[in-house]
C-alpha cells in the first residue's frame, strides 16, 4: 500500500502503528527503511500506568526501544499520544520535550480522547479540550512556548486543529511565529492539509530561509506539536465536519469528514456493508470450491 501511493504521486505517506511490529520483526523494519513513509506513531506518555491504563498493558520499554530502532534506520516518527483527563494531562511538556530531543522524532500530535464505539462511558463534561493541552504546554514545558506561538490551522474549522513550528538547534527551541509575521503566510496552507506549491518569491523565501545557516548558527533540526480535536456526537459541528481536511475514504468511492465517520454512524454502517461483503464472498467461494469437486 505504502509502495502504491508513492506510486501515484501522493506526496506524504504515513503508517499510523503502535510499533509492536516495529520492535521486533527486523525484516518488516527494513522494507519500511527503504519506503521511507513517516511513521505516525502512538505515544501516550513517559509513565508505564498511563500506557496501563489507557491501553491495557505497560509497553513504555517498548516503545521507547522502537524509536530508538527508527532512528537507527532513518525513519521519521512522529509522536501521537491520546489524552485524557487525569491520565496523562500532567505529561504533555514531558512528551513534547521528549520529542524534542529525540533523533527520531520529527512531530509531535496530541489527540484528545473521545469516548465513541466500543470505548467505555464516560462525562462529557469531563472531556479535555485543545485550550487544556495549549495551557499544559505553557505551564509544563519550562518556559518553552507562550499561548500567542500557537496559531489554529486555515485548512479545517478554526477550533478543530492548532498547530505550531519550532526551530530546534541544540538545546535551544525557537517556535516560528516568533520569527514571522505568521498571519502573512497562513493562505501558504488555506484549505490544504499539505503547503501548496507557490511562486511567492516573499514565502518560499520566508519559510525556506528558517533552514538556511542564516537562520539559526549550528545545525537546525525542525519539530511541530498539532492539537486535534475529535468531534464526538455531543459536540458535532456541521460547519466544522464541512471545512473538514482529514477524510476517510471508503471502497464506494466516497470521502466522510474524520469526525463524522467515527461519531454519528458512518464507520458502524461501513463495517456492516465490508462485513456483509465478506460473508457473500466466503459463501461464493464455498459454493464454487463445491461445484469443482462435484464435477
Amino acid at each position: 500500500m505504502i509502495q502504491a501511493a508513492k506510486d501515484r504521486g501522493i506526496r506524504q505517506v504515513m503508517v499510523n502503528t503502535n510499533g509492536v511490529r516495529i520492535a521486533r520483526d527486523d525484516a518488516f523494519l527494513d522494507g519500511l527503511a527503504q519506503l521511507e513513509p513517516v511513521i505516525y506513531f502512538q505515544f501516550d506518555g513517559l509513565r508505564p500506568e498511563t500506557y496501563q491504563t489507557i491501553r491495557g498493558e505497560d509497553l513504555l520499554d517498548l516503545k521507547l526501544r522502537e524509536l530508538d530502532r527508527m532512528a537507527e534506520k532513518g525513519l521519521d516518527a512522529v509522536l501521537v499520544a491520546a489524552i485524557e483527563r487525569g491520565v496523562n494531562t500532567d505529561e504533555v511538556g514531558a512528551i513534547l520535550e521528549f520529542g524534542l530531543e529525540h533523533p527520531a522524532v520529527r512531530g509531535v500530535v496530541f489527540q484528545l480522547v473521545t469516548h465513541v464505539g466500543r470505548h467505555i462511558d464516560f462525562d462529557p463534561l469531563e472531556r479535555v479540550t485543545i485550550p487544556d493541552v495549549l495551557h499544559g504546554l505553557v505551564d509544563q514545558a519550562h518556559g518553552k512556548f507562550v499561548m500567542e506561538d500557537f496559531v489554529p490551522v486555515p485548512c479545517c474549522f478554526p477550533t478543530c486543529q492548532v498547530n505550531s513550528y519550532v526551530f530546534v538547534d541544540g538545546e535551544n527551541t525557537v517556535p516560528l511565529p516568533r520569527m514571522l509575521d505568521i498571519d502573512q503566510y497562513l493562505d501558504y496552507i488555506t484549505n490544504r492539509a499539505l503547503p501548496k506549491p507557490t511562486n511567492s518569491a516573499d514565502v518560499q523565501n520566508a519559510l525556506e530561509g528558517l533552514w538556511s545557516a542564516s537562520a539559526v548558527a549550528g545545525t537546525e533540526q525542525t519539530a511541530d506539536q498539532f492539537q486535534c480535536a475529535c468531534g464526538p456526537g455531543y459536540t458535532f459541528n456541521v460547519k466544522q465536519v464541512m471545512k473538514c481536511c482529514v477524510g476517510i475514504l471508503v471502497p464506494d468511492g466516497r470521502v466522510i469528514p474524520f469526525c463524522a465517520y467515527n461519531s454519528v454512524g458512518y464507520r458502524e454502517q461501513i463495517e456492516e456493508e465490508l462485513s456483509r461483503e465478506r460473508t457473500l464472498e466466503r459463501a461464493r467461494k464455498k459454493i464454487e470450491f463445491a461445484e469443482r469437486s462435484n464435477s
